[in-house]
């Protein structure tokens, strides 16, 4: 059942909750999961980190992978709102290509995937939120390719998501700090190229 208070923006105990509390607790969040990984990151840090105190942050998310998970959702960015669905293949590449080539998206992406042993919740709610609307939409995008003769009539559209998705886990792997939006777009061309793409 969902807490009343919460709700309509008041703590358990009567006291207006601070919206700059949040935002800190949560920024402190991303950033420890970021530099420690899920399992590195406690209640206790988090707190200190957001200069808060303990009893704070639990009023607001009783467990970590709660807390985790928020943090997640508050670190989308504008542009990864959007979804690609009207984009063409040539868009997409450069829009993952650029957002691929930032490394702290980077660093978060693989602190997520490290974490789904130990907290399958996290990645569940990454893959629902982050990763799955982008799998479908890339979907769509394939199709209409497939239909506009950009690709060859008999391409399965999974096979564009497949070399997406593996680009994206050879960047997670590579760990390459200096790598380049323009490298990375690069890239995806080239393969897209080896299947019979033509822009």
């Amino acid at each position: 059942m969902a807490d009343p208070g919460a709700a309509a923006g008041v703590e358990r105990h009567g006291r207006p909750r601070n919206p700059g509390n949040d935002t800190a607790i949560l920024d402190a969040a991303l950033d420890l999961l970021i530099e420690r990984g899920a399992a590195g990151t406690s209640i206790e840090a988090v707190a200190q980190r957001a200069g808060v105190a303990k009893l704070t942050v639990y009023r607001r998310w009783r467990a970590k992978d709660d807390l985790l998970m928020a943090a997640l959702e508050h670190a989308r960015a504008p542009d990864m709102d959007t979804a690609p669905a009207g984009q063409s293949i040539d868009e997409l590449t450069s829009s993952i290509a650029e957002l691929l080539s930032r490394p702290r998206f980077r660093t978060l992406m693989a602190r997520v995937i490290g974490a789904s042993i130990d907290y399958p919740k996290l990645v569940t709610a990454y893959t629902e939120r982050y990763l799955q609307p982008r799998l479908n939409a890339l979907a769509q995008i394939a199709q209409q390719a497939i239909d506009a003769g950009h690709l060859p009539p008999d391409t399965d559209p999974s096979v564009i998501q497949d070399i997406l998705a593996s680009s994206i886990g050879s960047v997670l792997l590579q760990h390459a700090e200096n790598v380049t939006a323009a490298q990375l777009e690069r890239r995806l061309r080239i393969l897209l190229h080896h299947i019979g793409y033509q822009p």
